[in-house]
């Protein structure tokens, strides 16, 4: 995996130099030191777990990962124009950096179920 760096490369996945695969999707780390990487499909788990990687090393935890959905435009040009860099695609998720609070089993609400009563007979 190469390392994230500030920006994606164009055009390339940047999970493998040698995937020969046009990426699909663009993985960006929105924290205080941003990051984003290109991938196709075969290898954005590879870069979504790479940028969490990253982020953890740094103990970035308050941010997100946005995961959008990308396609080449004609000509190898950037949707939007090179003076929209935000506009690269469909954002169809984000991942928060820090895990979901869980909930304690043992905190529930309310009484535990009891048992039916046995008629007597």
């Amino acid at each position: 995996m190469i390392s994230p760096d500030d920006r994606a490369s164009a055009g390339t996945c940047d999970a493998d130099p040698n995937c020969v695969h046009v990426p699909c999707f663009q993985v960006r780390l929105e924290a205080s030191q941003p990051r984003q990487s290109n991938a196709c499909a075969y290898h954005v788990a590879d870069v979504i777990q790479a940028l969490r990687a990253w982020a953890g090393q740094r103990t970035l935890v308050d941010g997100q990962l946005t995961i959008l959905a990308i396609e080449p435009a004609a000509g190898g040009r950037q949707p939007g124009g090179p003076e929209q860099p935000g506009l690269r695609g469909f954002a169809f998720s984000t991942i928060p950096l820090t895990p979901p609070h869980r909930r304690d089993p043992e905190a529930s609400v309310g009484s535990p179920a009891t048992p039916a009563e046995r008629p007597e007979g």
